[in-house]
């Protein structure tokens, strides 16, 4: 039996929506509390992925590596990586002595850093007994503290000087400021006639040489 209240519904139209779902188009009031299940349009559920798209691969946007840090292919034995400090005695003999892989002029820049450490020990140790002789007994304290000084420097020069044919891109430019301190001692020692200035000209050659054409190859 028909409710006479109802309407009729005419053929192909639609039944009115229910009462819980809001008809097409429809906005509620802004601040109105939203009916349950409520959809905004437009909303993505969360997880929802577009068709077509596909995840960044691990490790997006994250800053990719700089320079490369292995080090020059062609050495004559493992050595540490670029960036690092490498202080390694394991192989320190032969870390010393091998050139293997190594360009000319960075060979030559090499032995030059060496043998410029190896001219200040020298010269400390001459100025202890220059010292001695000006002034007697009163300096030689001094003198030997500064021949150990030396010693400590020269350990020093020669382990970054190892660093350096190593390819290590640090030890380059911590030389380089070396480098250009020598140029100051230089002119220095040469208004002074100290012979101190034969270190000083070495460690200068050895910093133009690391910095050749045929250097910087050992550094990309």
């Amino acid at each position: 039996m028909s409710n006479p209240n109802e309407v009729p519904q005419q053929p192909g139209s639609q039944p009115p929506p229910s009462g819980d779902v809001p008809p097409a188009g429809y906005q509620p009031p802004q601040g109105a509390p939203q009916p349950p299940n409520y959809q905004a349009p437009g909303y993505q559920a969360p997880g929802y992925q577009a068709p077509g798209y596909q995840a960044p691969p691990p490790g997006y946007g994250m800053p990719t590596a700089g320079a490369n840090n292995a080090p020059p292919a062609g050495l004559g034995y493992a050595a540490p990586a670029r960036n690092t400090f490498g202080l390694d005695f394991n192989n320190i003999a032969q870390r010393f002595r091998d050139t293997t892989g190594v360009p000319q002029q960075l060979t030559l820049s090499y032995w030059l850093w060496v043998g410029a450490a190896a001219l200040g020990v020298v010269a400390s140790l001459i100025n202890i007994f220059a010292l001695r002789g000006y002034f007697g007994e009163l300096l030689v304290g001094p003198g030997i503290v500064g021949f150990v000084f030396s010693l400590i420097f020269a350990a020093l020069y020669i382990f970054i000087a190892i660093r350096l044919k190593e390819g290590a891109r640090w030890a380059r430019l911590v030389l380089s400021i070396l480098a250009g301190l020598a140029v100051i001692s230089l002119l220095l020692q040469l208004v002074t006639l100290n012979l101190g200035f034969i270190g000083s000209a070495v460690a200068v050659a050895a910093g133009v040489l690391m910095w050749l054409p045929e250097s910087q190859k050992h550094f990309a």
